[in-house]
């Protein structure tokens, strides 16, 4: 009986476990140590640029033209095509000491503005 009762016990902690991430995934990305979701670009130069989390926190991050990925709808653009008040996914990278950018994606809302200020 005992034993039934403990088997019933880890079958439902396993069952929240798997079941709480994935509740917590369909939420939306959020924010974690090497991950920016949403963050607003204030500043940008040829080696870092600033960026206002969510959270309202400004964090400065190096980025460099060969490591870092900028992409915008899906493909690979120049780290130049940032502008201030685009909104950015960043991935840090996590071996690095200093905030580097491994990626940066930029959203759909700061593409439609660089594309329209393009034209």
């Amino acid at each position: 009986m005992r034993r039934r009762s403990l088997a019933s016990l880890i079958a439902v902690v396993l069952a929240l476990a798997a079941y709480v991430p994935a509740l917590a995934a369909s939420d939306g990305e959020q924010d974690s140590d090497t991950l920016m979701v949403d963050a607003k670009v204030v500043e940008v130069t040829q080696s870092h640029i600033s960026v206002v989390a969510r959270t309202g926190v400004e964090h400065v991050i190096a980025t460099d033209a060969a490591d870092t990925h900028v992409t915008l709808k899906g493909k690979r653009v120049a780290t130049k095509s940032l502008r201030v008040g685009d909104v950015v996914t960043v991935e840090l990278d996590a071996l690095n000491p200093l905030k580097f950018a491994r990626r940066i994606v930029i959203g759909d809302q700061s593409g439609a503005t660089l594309a329209s200020a393009r034209d």
